[in-house]
């Protein structure tokens, strides 16, 4: 698994998590999570940073382009 699918996971799994919050706990709760997570998702496209590659990288996820790439 590479970054890229790390962070798709961890997004689908938080969507799902927040949608569980809205449905079970509190709507506002829940749908305000969901609000954060889409601001997230817009800032991780313009950055190229997301907040999950704070835990992802330790784990030791690489970039695809640092899979593809010879090592020195």
């Amino acid at each position: 698994m590479d970054l890229e699918q790390g962070r798709d996971l961890v997004r689908g799994s938080m969507i799902l998590v927040c949608a569980g919050i809205a449905l079970w706990v509190n709507a506002r709760i829940g749908l305000a999570f969901i609000v954060i997570m889409g601001l997230m998702i817009v800032q991780s496209v313009f950055t190229g940073w997301c907040p999950a590659d704070l835990i992802l990288k330790p784990l030791g996820l690489k970039n695809r382009a640092q899979l593809v790439a010879p090592s020195k």
